[in-house]
C-alpha cells in the first residue's frame, strides 16, 4: 500500500515539475493543470505545450496509476502533493494543509456525534485546499452515512484546488467562492468544521456580531466561530481548529461572553501535540461548540484534554475510548 502511494506521489510530482518548467509558472498553478490532466480536461496552458511535452507529462500521470488506488489512498496522495506544493511556493500559514494528525480527530468527533444518522449535513466554512473536508467526509461515509457537503472559500485559487480534490476523490461537494464572515449562513448543518485562519478581519463588519470589538479590527477567527454557530441547526456541533491562545488575547472577553450565551454550549477544548507546529506561536487546539436546542445540554464536565502523538498507538486507543465515552455520557450524539 505505502509503495503504491509513494510511487503515485513521485510520478505526479514529476509531472507537476515538468509543467512548472515548461510553462514557467508557480507550483500551485501547475498543480491545478495537473488535476485537469488527471481528470481528462484541458485548458489554454495545456494546449500551448508541444505534443512531445504533453506526452512526457501524460506518461508520468499514467505511471502514477492514481485511479487504481483505493479512495482513502488517493486522498493521501493528494495530501502529499498539496503539502509539497505549498512548501515549494512558500505560501502563507493560512494556506497550509490541515494534517491527518488534526483531521482524524475532527473526523472522529463528527462521526461519533452523528452515530445512528443515515444522512449528515456537513459544512466547512474555511474550505482551503479541501483536505480537512475530504478527511471528515471519508470517515463519515465509511460508517455508511450519506454526506451532503457545503463549503465556503474566499480565495479562488484554493477553491479551484479544492474542486479538483473533490473530483479526483469522486466526491460531490457544493462549494462556493464566498467570504464566510459576510455570508448569510443557513442554519441547516448537523456538523460544521473549519481550520480557522488566524489574524484580524481587514474590513468593517456589521454591529450584529456579538464578538465584534468596539475599536479597531476584530479577530477573524472570533467572527468565524460565531458564523459556525449560525450555520448549525439546533443541537448541531461545530468542530474547529483555533489558536492555542484563544482565550488569552485582549479580545477574549468578547468571545467568552458569546460562548456563554444561551445560544452556545462550550463542550470541549482539545490541545494538539506540540510537534505538529514548528512555531509554537502558530499552535492550534480543537474547539468543540454546540448550538442549543433539540435537547442539547451543557457537557458536565467540559472536556479539557491533550491529544496524543499520532504515532503513539496505545495512547491513541486510550484517548479514543475516553473521548467517545465522554461524548456518550454527555449525549453528544444525534442517535
Amino acid at each position: 500500500m505505502y509503495e503504491s502511494i509513494e510511487s503515485s506521489v513521485k510520478n505526479l510530482q514529476a509531472a507537476q515539475q515538468k509543467l512548472v518548467d515548461f510553462l514557467d509558472i508557480a507550483s500551485i498553478e501547475a498543480l491545478i493543470i495537473l488535476f485537469e490532466v488527471m481528470l481528462g480536461q484541458t485548458d489554454e496552458d495545456w494546449e500551448s505545450l508541444s505534443d512531445e511535452q504533453r506526452q512526457v507529462i501524460q506518461s508520468d500521470v499514467q505511471s502514477a496509476k492514481f485511479s487504481d488506488l483505493q479512495v482513502a489512498n488517493r486522498r493521501q496522495v493528494l495530501q502529499f502533493l498539496l503539502v509539497g506544493t505549498i512548501h515549494q511556493d512558500g505560501l502563507q500559514a493560512n494556506y497550509q494543509v490541515t494534517p491527518d494528525a488534526i483531521g482524524m480527530w475532527i473526523a472522529l468527533i463528527a462521526d461519533t456525534f452523528t452515530e445512528g444518522k443515515e444522512a449528515v449535513q456537513l459544512k466547512d466554512i474555511t474550505l482551503g485546499t479541501g483536505n480537512l473536508l475530504a478527511t471528515t467526509s471519508q470517515v463519515l461515509q465509511s460508517a455508511g452515512k450519506a454526506v451532503h457537503i457545503q463549503g465556503f472559500e474566499n480565495d479562488d485559487t484554493m477553491l479551484t484546488v479544492a474542486s479538483g480534490v473533490a473530483a479526483l476523490l469522486d466526491e460531490s461537494w457544493q462549494i462556493s467562492l464566498a467570504d464566510s464572515v459576510t455570508t448569510s449562513m443557513t442554519a441547516d448543518a448537523d456538523v460544521v468544521i473549519g481550520d480557522l485562519p488566524i489574524g484580524y478581519y481587514p474590513q468593517n463588519i456589521a454591529d450584529s456580531f456579538a464578538t465584534k470589538v468596539e475599536e479597531g479590527l476584530t479577530f477573524v477567527h472570533h467572527l468565524l466561530i460565531e458564523q459556525s454557530i449560525a450555520a448549525l441547526k439546533p443541537g448541531g456541533l461545530a468542530i474547529l481548529t483555533v489558536p492555542a491562545n484563544l482565550f488569552e488575547s485582549d479580545q477574549s472577553k468578547k468571545l467568552l461572553s458569546y460562548i456563554q450565551t444561551d445560544e452556545v454550549y462550550f463542550q470541549s477544548l482539545i490541545q494538539l501535540p506540540d510537534k505538529l507546529f514548528k512555531d509554537p506561536k502558530l499552535g492550534k487546539v480543537i474547539l468543540v461548540l454546540q448550538r442549543s436546542g433539540d435537547n442539547a445540554e451543557q457537557a458536565k464536565p467540559v472536556m479539557l484534554a491533550k491529544a496524543p502523538e499520532l504515532t503513539d498507538g496505545p495512547e491513541n486507543k486510550k484517548f479514543v475510548t475516553e473521548l467517545t465515552a465522554w461524548m456518550k455520557a454527555n449525549r453528544l450524539y444525534t442517535k
